[in-house]
């Protein structure tokens, strides 16, 4: 009897399989999952991005493109506002597949208007880029948000966004090579497009690689966090929740705002500089917004201060930033509106107008870190996560299609530029009430996860 006793207790100490340690599995774990994500970022929009910071897709003028930016811009208010259902009956791997198949059509479609002339193409390809972006769009953010843990979620972004703007660079590098030689404003060269489409040809085969939420390893060995699928009905209605929450009402202003001004930046760089100097502007822009997105990731997860501090210190720092451009842009504006120059690199006075467009590019990636970092505070549950960067990104969708739709007129550009100076004078205060909750659990954000924040911090 005293022997059985003695066998029990020793059985009783020892781990169940449930809390065995499991052998982690490269391909299992979140910095992995990052990378697919972040080589189909690359890919995808951000090739996409190289060829819009051309200035207008690199067209001879901007309206063509911008009208037809503003078709993709509401066609991805309807799939990214679906987004969420999508992804409840695909699942977040089949969303981010699916997502990366419309990119190569709207690079074509830039080709054989650039070679050939033809228009009705480039409107084609943006609806079936902006049909196929928008699931894309949510099923990345969800999946950058979801997978890392709380604690390493700023690095995981600025890791995700340097893949987007490495795109960029590679794009940059591939116009700067064709385009070298184009001293005067114009179009670029056809075989540019070509190395775009055979490239973003891959995305979806990357896309295979990730692994489904329930196979990933995380480094503090916890599931990752999903939504239950539920019905189609029921995912609406709770989308339309989110809607009418007052968070989400207060950040509306600033996600419309996020991308609204790449449209008056791409249209001012087409007007006023050279191809060769727009070429080079793709490289400079990517590498500045690499570096940007490094130092403002590593500090939104700075343990020196505590989250609501870093949440505060980001957004002030942010948006005076914006701020200050704005008044820089105006000046240099108005003069390039009485003149009108067609600047190249050699020129006396490029660098005032070109330098504002590299500052430009890189308010539009802080804005982006911050919104999605913003966003997943804001998230309640892990349903709440998807649903969240989904409707987010259908809003920054319809401020990118009305700016578009603005840019494609032949409306004085110094208009554009302060309808941006006064959509960021809107979003500056109702933002400011949903980031000072951020961390103190008791505003809108899931108060164990900020716990759970401040307790690593403390460590």
């Amino acid at each position: 009897m005293g022997n059985d006793i003695g066998v029990q207790e020793i059985v009783a100490e020892l781990p169940s399989s449930a809390t065995l340690p499991v052998k982690r599995i490269w391909h299992r774990r979140v910095f992995f999952q990052a990378t697919i994500v972040g080589f189909c970022a690359f890919l995808a929009p951000g090739l996409y991005n190289a060829m819009q910071s051309t200035g207008a897709g690199g067209a001879q003028t901007p309206y063509l493109v911008m009208g037809a930016n503003a078709v993709l811009g509401v066609m991805m208010v309807i799939t990214c506002s679906l987004g969420s259902v999508v992804a409840n009956r695909i699942g977040l791997k089949n969303a981010l597949i699916f997502g990366t198949t419309g990119y190569c059509i709207y690079a074509a479609a830039l080709y054989t208007n650039n070679r050939y002339g033809t228009e009705w193409f480039v409107y084609f390809g943006a609806a079936a880029c902006g049909i196929t972006a928008g699931i894309f769009w949510a099923a990345e953010g969800a999946i950058m948000i979801s997978y890392p843990v709380d604690s390493q979620r700023g690095r995981y972004l600025a890791y995700w966004l340097a893949y987007r703007n490495g795109g960029s660079i590679v794009g940059g590098i591939i116009n700067l090579a064709f385009n070298y030689t184009g001293k005067a404003t114009g179009k670029l060269d056809w075989r540019t497009y070509l190395v775009f489409v055979a490239l973003q040809c891959i995305t979806p085969f990357v896309a295979l690689l990730l692994s489904p939420a329930d196979k990933v390893q995380r480094s503090d060995g916890k599931a990752v966090e999903t939504a239950e699928r539920i019905h189609t009905l029921e995912e609406l209605k709770e989308v339309g929740k989110i809607l009418i929450r007052k968070d989400f009402l207060l950040v509306v202003p600033f996600f419309f705002y996020a991308t609204f001004l790449l449209s008056y930046a791409g249209s001012f760089l087409s007007l006023y500089f050279s191809v060769r100097s727009r070429a080079l502007a793709s490289l400079v822009s990517a590498l500045a917004q690499i570096a940007a997105n490094i130092l403002f990731g590593s500090f939104l997860d700075w343990k020196r201060f505590s989250l609501r501090q870093r949440a505060i210190i980001a957004y002030v720092f942010m948006m005076a930033l914006f701020g200050g451009t704005w008044v820089w842009g105006t000046v240099v504006q108005h003069e390039y509106g009485l003149h009108k120059p067609a600047l190249d690199w050699d020129d006396a006075g490029f660098g005032r107008g070109w330098a504002l467009y590299i500052i430009l590019q890189v308010n539009f990636a802080l804005a982006y870190n911050y919104g999605y970092w913003l966003a997943g505070y804001m998230a309640r549950d892990p349903a709440e996560i998807v649903r969240l960067t989904s409707t987010v990104r259908a809003v920054e969708a319809a401020g990118g299609a009305v700016a578009s739709g603005i840019s494609s007129t032949k409306a004085p550009l110094l208009a554009a530029l302060g309808v941006n100076f006064g959509l960021w004078a809107v979003a500056v205060i109702p933002t400011y009430f949903v980031v000072r909750t951020v961390g103190t659990g008791k505003g809108f954000e899931n108060e164990e996860r900020a716990e759970s924040d401040e307790t690593d911090s403390a460590k």
